[in-house]
């Protein structure tokens, strides 16, 4: 599984080392998306990605795939899936990647 954080930004940076940290399995590759060639740029800068095989995970459902997939977050799978009751996980997850610092 593959995790695409902005490393200009430090928010990013330190969820990149958090994820790393909680995959004890070592299954997680965290990496710039600024090194991705396989999907544009804009749309890498706007939310975060995670591409297992073919499929491509954007923004809150990202993070619901982190939580489901590392054994560390799974307690929060339940709770995140609530989130998508009304978009409620979307819209607060937008609302951060909006504000997130931007080199």
């Amino acid at each position: 599984m593959r995790v695409l954080i902005d490393a200009r930004c430090p928010y990013c940076r330190a969820l990149g080392r958090a994820l790393a940290a909680l995959d004890l399995g070592k299954g997680l590759k965290v990496e710039p998306l600024q090194e991705a060639r396989d999907l544009p740029q804009e749309a890498l800068l706007k939310e975060l990605h995670v591409l297992e095989g073919e499929r491509v995970y954007r923004g809150y459902a990202a993070l619901l795939q982190l939580a489901r997939r590392l054994p560390l977050l799974r307690p929060l799978y339940p709770l995140l899936l609530l989130g998508r009751v009304g978009g409620l996980g979307e819209r607060l997850y937008q609302a951060l990647a909006r504000r997130r610092p931007r080199a």
